[in-house]
This record gives C-alpha cells, sequence and structure tokens, in this order.
C-alpha cells in the first residue's frame, strides 16, 4: 500500500523516508522524462540533509530540494498538497537552463587564481576536515573552495578536497597564498557600525528604543565586518591583513563577536573592558537561540590586542 494512502487511511504520519518517496514519487510524475533522485547533503557544522535532484534528459547539474523542513511542516500538519505545490515552485524557480560552465578542478594553473578560503568551526567540522586540506587558526579551521557562477547569476562553490589537492602536485602554502590573494580581491569586506547596518536592514522599522534622539546608538559602540557580497561567509575577512589592525588603530583593543560565519562584531575594549565570561556567554546564547546550526562559526569570544596583533581566544 502506498504510503500516502496508508497515512490517510490511519492516521499515522508518514516516517521521513515514506515522505521522501512519496516526494519522489509525485516529482517523476509532475516532470516524466526527468531522472528524480535522492542524496545525502553534507553542509556546514556536520549538518547532513536529505535532497532531491530533478534531472532533464541529457542534463548533469541541478539543485538540490531539501526535504527536511518539508517533512517537518508535514508533521506540522500542512497539507501535502501545498507542500508539493512548494516544491515544485521551488525547483521551477532554481532550475537551470543549461548545465554550468564548472573549472576544471585538476588544472592548478587554470584555477589558481580563483582559489579562495573560508573560516569554518574546527570541532563541529572534524569529519568533514578528514579529507579536505586545511589549516587552523584558533579555535577555526580555514579551507578552500573555488566560486562557480550558475544560471541566472546565482552563485555557488566547488570545495577543494584532498582528492583535488593532490592531483595539483603544490604544497598548502602556495594554495593558502594564492587564496589569500585571491578572497581579498573577489570578496572585498568593510566596517560598519551596527546601527548603520540596523537601519539599512529595517529601515522605518528600526526600533527607536536602540538609538538616543539625536540618533545615536544607546548600546556600547559594535562594529559589523562583513564581505560586501552576502552570500560570503565574512569570517574570512579576519584573515585580511590591514583590517583588524587599522581598526585597532582608531580604537586599540578590541573584542570580536562571532555572530555567525555571515557577519563578525567588534567591540572597542575602552574605555571599559567587558566581561569576556560575560562575552562568551552571550555568542553561545545568541548560536543556542538565533543561528541556524549550519551558520555558527565559533561558541567563543576573542580579544584582538593592538600592540601585537594577536587574536587572544576567550573561554
Amino acid at each position: 500500500m502506498n504510503e500516502n494512502v496508508y497515512a490517510a487511511i490511519t492516521g499515522i504520519p508518514m516516517d521521513f523516508g515514506g515522505f521522501v518517496e512519496t516526494m519522489k514519487e509525485r516529482l517523476r510524475e509532475e516532470y516524466p522524462g526527468c531522472e528524480v533522485k535522492t542524496a545525502p547533503v553534507s553542509k556546514n557544522n556536520g549538518l547532513c540533509l536529505t535532497g532531491i535532484t530533478v534531472l532533464p534528459p541529457g542534463r548533469k547539474v541541478a539543485p538540490n530540494i531539501y526535504m527536511d523542513v518539508p517533512y517537518t511542516e508535514y508533521l506540522a500538519g500542512r497539507p501535502l498538497e501545498d507542500i508539493f505545490s512548494a516544491i515544485t515552485r521551488l525547483y521551477e524557480e532554481n532550475a537551470m537552463e543549461e548545465d554550468p560552465a564548472l573549472p576544471d578542478m585538476t588544472d592548478f594553473g587554470a584555477i589558481k587564481d580563483l582559489i579562495c578560503f573560508r573560516i569554518i568551526n574546527r570541532e563541529r567540522n572534524r569529519e568533514r576536515l578528514k579529507d579536505i586540506p586545511h589549516r587552523d587558526f584558533l579555535d577555526l579551521s580555514i579551507t578552500y573552495f573555488v566560486p562557480a557562477m550558475l544560471d541566472g547569476g546565482k552563485s555557488g562553490s566547488i570545495t577543494v578536497t584532498d582528492q583535488v589537492f593532490n592531483q595539483w602536485q603544490t604544497d598548502e602554502d602556495t594554495v593558502y597564498r594564492h587564496a589569500a590573494e585571491n578572497t581579498r580581491r573577489l570578496y572585498p569586506a568593510g566596517l560598519q557600525p551596527l546601527e548603520d547596518v540596523i537601519r539599512e536592514v529595517m529601515g522605518d522599522e528600526a526600533p527607536k528604543e536602540l538609538f538616543t534622539e539625536t540618533g545615536h546608538p544607546l548600546c556600547p559602540p559594535l562594529y559589523v565586518l562583513r564581505c560586501h557580497k552576502g552570500e560570503m561567509s565574512s569570517a574570512a575577512a579576519l584573515l585580511y591583513p590591514g583590517i583588524l589592525r587599522e581598526f585597532a588603530g582608531k580604537h586599540g583593543d578590541f573584542y570580536i563577536l562571532p555572530s555567525s560565519i555571515y557577519e563578525v562584531l567588534l567591540l572597542p575594549a575602552k574605555p571599559e573592558p567587558a566581561d569576556p565570561a560575560y562575552l562568551c556567554g552571550m555568542v553561545r546564547a545568541v548560536n543556542e537561540e538565533q543561528v541556524a546550526t549550519d551558520e555558527i562559526l565559533s561558541d567563543n569570544a576573542y580579544l584582538y590586542h593592538a600592540d601585537t596583533g594577536e587574536i587572544e581566544i576567550l573561554s
């Protein structure tokens, strides 16, 4: 008996596997001639999602449609027809007219000017790091990727694995040197006062209680470090020479608060140093309550020493 029919008769919800198979059957009916298949997709911080791809004849690449959130909505009572309509809409909005022209990852000479780096949490990605070249940075790890332009101006990336790296016949220092130059060039970063970012995002809806009548913030002066291209993990900008040093030249020692992989906050330590335990507790609380699992950077705060340029882990 079909899982969907069984669930309707008994009132017992389908398990996750049955839900995925039901969606695959419906997609095959909706898009005859296409190859519909599932695959586990490893994301940042050990998160593993189940994706469905719908491949038209002769195609090799298609976007993943993740089933995990739709299944949660199904368990919460959302009708299957609504869920299926949302899935088909998502597929059609992201379907590519043709396979993207991906770079030849085996040719180091051809892609050395494209290799970039990102920073991820070392402990949360311990298993993943076994298969990719990396170097340690604080409690984090630096990994490498090659950006790829997809259909419709969308961007993606290809992770550099050990299998790819071993074909390059070069060393990790050389890869890092190229990545450091390329990432700064392709993903320039800057600092903005937090209140400016709040106004930029929320406009007139920005909470008035955050500011005085003169428009100055009531909270301590926080600054947001982020890349100008929002899809980039802005934490990588911590490795850009000059940004942290110039900020220290204006403000002296400062704290680094990892808001997520996309944004990092800087907090001047003067005129009154903060309690390290309080800062770390705040970072952890935000991670637990507000940050998606695959977007967490670190549970620790850091202190940048202006006199030496060293970054200290606070825990």
